[in-house]
């Protein structure tokens, strides 16, 4: 059989290819070993994980870890992603022989910061309004209980809701408000708060607060018991 000068040429050509390809690769086959974890070097899983050189891989790590076996040896370049997490990127050269131990430690996204705090706007008011000013003590001589068992007064009303006087000889049965805290502030005598299974003691100078929708009872042990009731997000009337 006669060997053609075209057929030896071919020849030469596809060992110089496969020359070529193979410096180009490094030769033979390497693995990579990778391990992926968080600052505290604990294990993250689920990251994926992209490799692009002579081959191109990609899988998603388990437990924080992924192997890649029998790719090309030659560089690479490798890609961590993983929701919640900045994505990395690495290069390497992964050689024949033992594998190719690749650790990584992904940092957490920062926090997105809290959303800025609208600016108060000021409560509408009638155009009518104007402050009060109230002398306590002579409002409360001049509407004093007498011998009355209780007596309530209103003071004055705003937006924010009302603030009343409340004379009380007698217990005043247990209620709620709906709509409104009711902060009590103790101007004379003595007495006592119940509210569940709480009980706080009143005198003058104390200041309590009944969350709305919690039912309450209050009890003069030395009368009369005056309070400043305020009903903040009550209503007027």
């Amino acid at each position: 059989m006669r060997i053609t000068p075209f057929v030896v040429a071919a020849a030469i050509l596809l060992v110089g290819l496969d020359v070529h390809a193979q410096r180009r690769s490094g030769g033979g086959s390497a693995t990579l070993a990778i391990v992926v974890s968080d600052p505290a070097g604990a294990p993250i899983g689920d990251v994926h994980v992209t490799v692009q050189g002579p081959a191109s891989r990609d899988a998603h790590t388990e437990r924080g870890r992924i192997v890649f076996e029998n790719v090309p040896t030659g560089s690479y370049r490798l890609r961590f992603e993983k929701e919640g997490f900045v994505t990395l990127e690495r290069e390497l050269t992964a050689r024949a022989g033992a594998p190719t131990d690749v650790k990584v430690t992904l940092t957490p996204e920062p926090a997105a910061p809290p959303p800025p705090t609208p600016p108060i706007q000021p409560v509408a008011q009638p155009v009518d309004a104007v402050p009060v000013a109230i002398d306590l003590p002579s409002f409360i001589e001049k509407n004093f209980i007498g011998r009355a068992a209780g007596r309530t007064s209103p003071l004055a009303c705003g937006a924010g809701g009302p603030a009343l006087l409340i004379q009380a000889r007698e217990p005043i049965a247990e209620h709620m408000h709906e709509d409104a805290d009711e902060y009590l502030y103790v101007i004379a005598g003595e007495g006592s708060l119940h509210a569940g299974k709480t009980v706080e003691a009143l005198k003058a100078g104390v200041l309590t607060m009944v969350p709305r929708r919690v039912l309450h009872t209050i009890t003069a042990s030395r009368s009369p018991l005056e309070l400043l009731s305020i009903q903040a997000g009550g209503h007027c009337g």
